[in-house]
């Protein structure tokens, strides 16, 4: 794994299906123009799973799939990206220079045992896949945020479901769309702690399990967004 590696992993739904991904950020900035091709090893599972996105023993068997792939073909500068796990099918996707789809299929079937195997490249110069369907949208990331948050909490022996304060800020273009704001905030039963000049902070008592600390954020965040603003993050303290 390369020091600059920032892998990061959600769930999400790709077209209505449930979905896993797991993918290294560090591309969304500048994905290298020599690596023009987008290979795609398609893995069939043979434990779908009550989702569609596999077992953990089906998990831990097909990552040793993946890893032989992403050794295997390392040293002709084919970078991994990430993988997608949807339907049955366990896709792991990676960009490099075109012409090595071959290797890939035999690294992969010598490994995958019976497990049907497809593999699939095509020329994607401006990472379109990658961009489009691995990297998450704003709500997605947010989910991240919000998972790093409750684990630091939890970590520290907070009792995720106890509620207690939980501070939010956001931050607005004028004046007129943080009052806006603030309107639409308290009728979602928050109180206003203060407004300095454009940030605005807001609190309610709230568990901080993560499905309901992410709703109560995406709350926020889709009110302050109505409003030309954007979240910012909140904080709470540990509750033991």
């Amino acid at each position: 794994m390369d020091a600059e590696d920032a892998y990061e992993f959600y769930p999400c739904l790709v077209d209505g299906a449930p979905a896993s991904i797991y993918v290294n950020l560090r591309f969304e900035s500048e994905p290298d123009p020599k690596l023009d091709t987008r290979y795609t090893v398609a893995i069939h599972m043979r434990e779908r799973g009550e989702h569609g996105i596999g077992t953990a023993d089906e998990a831990a068997a097909i990552n040793l799939v993946e890893e032989a792939v992403i050794t295997g073909v390392a040293a002709d500068a084919i970078a991994y990206v990430g993988r997608l796990r949807t339907r049955g099918i366990w896709e792991t996707v990676l960009y490099g220079p075109a012409g090595h789809a071959d290797a890939l299929r035999g690294i992969a079937t010598d490994r995958a045992g019976d497990r049907t195997i497809e593999v699939r490249s095509e020329h994607d110069v401006s990472w379109s896949y990658y961009r489009d369907l691995l990297l998450p949208d704003a709500e997605r990331r947010q989910w991240m945020d919000d998972r790093r948050m409750v684990e630091i909490l939890s970590e520290q022996g907070d009792r995720l479901t106890t509620p207690r304060r939980v501070d939010h800020q956001l931050a607005f273009p004028t004046v007129a769309a943080s009052e806006a704001f603030v309107s639409a905030a308290t009728a979602l039963g928050f109180a206003l702690d203060r407004t300095e000049e454009l940030t605005v902070r807001v609190h309610r008592l709230d568990p901080i399990e993560l499905e309901h600390i992410h709703e109560v954020v995406m709350a926020l965040a889709d009110a302050a967004t109505a409003h030309g603003g954007r979240y910012e993050r909140w904080e709470a303290g540990i509750t033991t």
